[in-house]
């Protein structure tokens, strides 16, 4: 029995499913779109929609399910949302009796590709990330199409922490991969960190030596910029893959790039994924929501376009001072001219999301609603250059002022053609263009000409009830009764008899039709050049309206920041000189590591900061908010924080390590005063997580957090760490603990804040230098706990742990009972700042022993490492090629006798 043949619409369908796969198809048929087999089934359930069947197809139903197509955009959004990829084939013509409309995919849309405002959330930016991985690294390519940026750059193979910062640093709503043999395993894992991730065409098997992008790449790049990419193969495949994506999804973006931003992940203060979550700077922890984040409180800009701006600064810190201080003297300058930054205000908050709005104009997706936001948009900027005119001393307002172009012609044009009354259904101006004028009034008087015509025809054949009619089978005619058939013209023609009356027409009634229907017909035809060409003026002004819109977009950034500050009295930081160093800031060999001695260098690594503040809960407590200082200094480089839970240690930590990134991104801070250096990296590890799907307990996830730390941290980072070691038993934890700070302290060097409830790290004080220790205040009135919040030099008494409990409103039994076992466990309490146990089996004596034990251990590890940096250097500084056979024997010689003289001693 042979197979049954599709029908014709369907065998249709199948061919053109064939090219869009991974897509959900919507497909036009009549008034509805319709979706077939797996894709019926899918849409139905996620868009709860009736599931039904059409025919059938080898002997089996088809699937089948439908929407509207005035209800397309409702159900569109939907599926977006959800993750999904869907094409929309349109009928491309008129459906014709006994054959089958012709039909095409007319728009594809893909989460990262999306332009329509509804589908985008105005304050974050749509990112495209085309990940290819190479044989010696892997290479990243970001683009946002609505804005036509490229930034494209390199990692290492398998630096998969540094892959995730970068993920989180873009947030990209889509991740496209190559179709390879290898790319399995990275689909996956994109996958489980909730990314969406589509594969592209395949592109090739090996790496040929000429890009598929070449010549794309030759028209739209200079050739420096050609020249970087091919000589990376990984940043040469995935620019092939984004061109190959875009090629076939998104085709006219392509000609929108002309530049690419290459960068380093270090080019700006890195931010671990950990980091970015655990100091909640655009997603809270609790909903991944905006609220109680620092940009919540920082976003005071007056468009979206400067919303989405100033979180790219928070994600992108800067570490150039100049770039820095150059954002800072705007925000000072706005600060302090409260009268300017109120007429700015008020024009900013006229003006348009024009970034967006241009960006669909380049792709040709812009509606009448975008030129006419467009048109009067542009008409504010004469009116925000006249303000910046007086502070053109300032570089960066300058800048800002230039790219400001003047739009007065684009304006007059766009205001005298669109049409701007939302009652009116034309889109060009009467008056604009004569031949659309012609036809419009032909159309809107052509029943007055109807009338004309029968009022010429009944005065001219004396017939009194003469009328001229019209129905949508004959058109236009001339009525006649019986009584009066004997007064009608020779030149009357007849075209129909009825019972009582004839119909007829004229050459000139058939005239006035034809010019009636002709100027119907071409109206909208016309109207559609007329707008094309306006649109095509607005094109030619394209890359100056780039220009002008990122220029808005930084100033209303600016101006948030500078909101900001005036609002919650944040105040200018200071950053000591930025000079690098540069040698490596770790030691890289596997040495024991050792105290270095305090280098002289005009270099200050100092975090000075006078009654800082934390930004976000200072706004939700405004009148009882504690205010504390952050003195982190050569001589008390790393902090151990002491003090009960809710007595505001964990606050207190990311308050500094928040103002630190606030004064990187050129903001203000919430302090009396800050004197801060550059950093390279801020590092947090805070709270407990796990992660059950790869088999990650809690305890390692933050034995891996803090491996990353100790591995990436240098000494112009800042590290948080809140308790350490806590994940497992107490000794292990305690130990654990330990060798962390000595491991910061003594071979990173880094600026280190670290909060525990194990009071024995305390001693370490007595034998680190640079170690200090703090407690967060409290007190005790009636038995019950009131926290100060106020930090002090010195060791909390105990963790109150129960006290806590009882705020909590633990069941008073369990309180009760705990207290009774707290009693005859072994007790530790502080005197003159050492922690002593009241223990048979370790005394004061002994611990002050310890104490002695380790501080020789510390000397002892001092002495080997200083005879292996001798070594060290003494090989360094070889001339290898030119090494005779006896200087080598003398080079061994002087070797091992440094290491046998630090072995006698």
């Amino acid at each position: 029995m042979s197979k049954q043949k599709p029908t014709p619409l369907m065998q249709q369908y199948f061919d053109i499913k064939k090219q869009y796969p991974e897509n959900i198809l919507l497909f036009q048929v009549g008034d509805f779109y319709e979706l077939f087999f797996d894709d019926a089934k899918t849409a139905s359930s996620f868009l709860a929609i009736a599931l039904t069947k059409r025919g059938k197809n080898q002997g089996k139903d088809i699937p089948l399910c439908g929407i509207p197509i005035h209800a397309l955009n409702h159900y569109l959004h939907k599926l977006i949302k959800g993750g999904f990829k869907v094409a929309i084939c349109d009928q491309l013509e008129k459906p014709q009796p006994g054959t089958v409309v012709k039909r095409g995919v007319t728009q594809v849309f893909t989460p990262g590709t999306l332009t329509d405002s509804l589908m985008l959330d105005d304050k974050s930016s749509s990112y495209l990330l085309s990940f290819y991985p190479g044989e010696k690294n892997w290479g990243l390519v970001f683009t946002e199409l609505l804005t036509a940026q490229l930034f494209a750059t390199t990692i290492p193979i398998n630096a998969y922490r540094t892959l995730e910062s970068e993920l989180i640093r873009f947030f990209p709503d889509e991740i496209i991969l190559p179709d390879i043999k290898t790319i399995g395993t990275f689909n996956t894992y994109f996958k489980k960190l909730g990314y969406c991730a589509s594969l592209a065409d395949n592109l090739v098997g090996d790496y040929a030596g000429q890009p598929i992008s070449k010549a794309w790449l030759e028209t739209q790049f200079t050739k420096n910029t050609q020249t970087y990419i091919t000589r990376n193969q990984a940043l040469t495949l995935s620019i092939d893959t984004l061109y190959t994506y875009l090629k076939k999804n998104q085709e006219k973006a392509l000609i929108q790039f002309t530049s690419i931003q290459f960068y380093k992940p270090d080019d700006y203060l890195i931010l671990d994924s950990a980091t970015q979550k655990n100091l909640e700077i655009v997603k809270n922890s609790q909903d991944a929501g905006r609220k109680n984040t620092l940009f919540s409180v920082l976003d005071q800009a007056k468009t979206s376009m400067g919303s989405r701006t100033l979180k790219k600064w928070l994600l992108r810190p800067l570490i150039q001072k100049d770039a820095i201080v150059q954002r800072q003297t705007v925000v000072k300058m706005l600060y302090e001219h409260v009268d300017l930054c109120q007429q700015l205000e008020e024009l900013l908050t006229q003006l348009s999301d024009i970034e967006r709005i241009i960006g669909r104009i380049a792709l040709k997706r812009a509606l009448l609603p975008d030129y006419l936001a467009l048109k009067n948009s542009l008409a504010l900027l004469p009116g925000i250059k006249k303000l910046l005119s007086a502070y053109l001393d300032i570089a960066l307002i300058k800048t800002i002022h230039d790219k400001l172009h003047d739009f007065s012609d684009l304006v007059l044009l766009l205001d005298k053609s669109l049409n701007d009354d939302p009652a009116s259904k034309h889109i060009i101006k009467q008056n604009f263009d004569h031949n659309l004028d012609t036809l419009r009034n032909l159309v809107n008087n052509s029943q007055q000409e109807i009338l004309k015509l029968e009022q010429k025809e009944s005065a001219s054949t004396k017939i009194s009830s003469l009328k001229i009619r019209y129905n949508n089978i004959s058109g236009y005619y001339i009525e006649v009764t019986n009584p009066n058939l004997k007064l009608v013209p020779d030149y009357y023609i007849h075209q129909q008899t009825l019972v009582n009356r004839k119909r007829f027409v004229t050459q000139e009634l058939k005239t006035l039709e034809q010019d009636i229907v002709r100027a119907q017909t071409e109206i909208e035809t016309v109207e559609k050049n007329v707008f094309d060409r306006i649109k095509q003026n607005v094109e030619d002004e394209l890359a100056y309206l780039r220009h002008g819109a990122q220029a808005l977009a930084y100033l209303d950034g600016l101006f948030g920041l500078a909101r900001a500050a005036y609002d919650n009295r944040y105040v200018a930081p200071v950053f000591h000189d930025n000079t690098r160093e540069h040698e490596n800031a770790r030691v890289q060999d596997n040495t024991p590591y050792h105290k270095n001695t305090p280098e002289h260098t005009s270099i200050s690594r100092d975090i000075i900061i006078t009654n800082g503040r934390h930004p976000v809960i200072e706004t939700k407590c405004p009148d009882t908010f504690v205010s504390n200082n952050t003195h982190l200094t050569q001589e008390s480089s790393l902090l151990i924080i002491t003090g009960p839970n809710m007595g505001g240690k964990s606050t207190y930590l990311r308050q500094a390590a928040l103002i630190c990134l606030m004064a990187q991104c050129g903001s203000f801070v919430p302090a009396d005063s800050a004197q801060l250096p550059i950093l390279d990296r801020i590092f947090t590890r805070i709270g407990s997580a796990d992660n059950l799907a790869e088999g990650k307990s809690t305890f390692l996830v933050e034995m891996e957090e803090t491996a990353t730390i100790c591995t990436q941290a240098t000494k112009n980072s800042l590290v948080i760490l809140d308790e350490v070691g806590r994940g497992t038993s107490t000794t292990d934890g305690i130990a654990l603990a330990h060798a962390i700070i000595e491991y910061i302290a003594i071979k990173i060097q880094a600026k280190c804040l670290f909060a525990t409830h194990y009071h024995e790290l305390t001693q370490l004080e007595h034998t680190l230098q640079g170690v200090k220790n703090y407690y967060l205040q409290c007190t005790k009135k009636n038995n019950i706990l009131h926290f100060l919040h106020t930090i002090a030099p010195g060791i909390a008494q105990k963790s109150f742990g129960l006290d806590v409990a009882v705020l909590a409103q633990l069941p008073e039994a369990i309180v009760k009972r705990a207290q009774e076992l707290l009693e005859q466990a072994p007790q530790t309490t502080v005197s003159n700042g050492h922690v002593i146990h009241s223990t048979q089996k370790k005394s004061q004596t002994q611990a002050q022993d310890y104490s002695q034990n380790n501080s020789q251990r510390v000397k002892e590890l001092e002495r080997k490492l200083l005879s292996y940096q001798t070594v060290f250097n003494t090989l360094k500084d070889i001339d290898q090629n030119n090494l005779s056979p006896k200087q080598a024997f003398d080079v061994l010689w002087e070797v091992l006798s440094c290491l046998g003289e630090n072995q006698h001693q």
